[in-house]
């Protein structure tokens, strides 16, 4: 199984169609739509449904667990979604918001088990811990 990274938006954006160096792109990694849609009814209020593609590590091991048992780790996860976050930062337009959904590849319909609120313009990276089955809703 794979865990995968959805991220909902209020309007479409351009998938890449070759690799690139990039930390994270916006793309479909694992799901397929039936896997979209089930996210897209539990879970995202937002329109266009992708995934995250993570080149760098994966950031629902950014969190207290991680921190404490492997901090390398730990640091990779808050890099890349440093990255993310700078990313957001340009796709969005102010006042809108994305939705981040993460789990294993089948477990869409499963009950969510946290929310957690960011705003790209006041960020605090140290209080945020992301877990899997968590949505995160990103301001900007």
């Amino acid at each position: 199984m794979s865990m995968a990274t959805y991220i909902g938006l209020n309007f479409e954006v351009q998938l890449s169609e070759y690799l690139t160096k990039d930390e994270v792109e916006i793309c479909y990694v694992f799901s397929d739509e039936e896997n979209r849609g089930v996210v897209k009814q539990n879970h995202f209020t937002t329109s266009s449904i992708y995934e995250v593609s993570e080149k760098g590590h994966p950031i629902w091991q950014m969190n207290e667990y991680h921190r404490i048992h492997s901090p390398h780790n730990y640091e990779k996860s808050k890099k890349t979604f440093l990255y993310l976050c700078h990313l957001l930062k340009e796709l969005l337009p102010q006042g809108d918001y994305c939705e981040i959904y993460i789990c294993w590849l089948g477990e869409e319909g499963e009950e969510r088990e946290g929310n957690l609120k960011i705003d790209l313009n006041a960020l605090q990276i140290e209080t945020i811990e992301i877990y899997e089955k968590c949505l995160l809703r990103i301001h900007n």
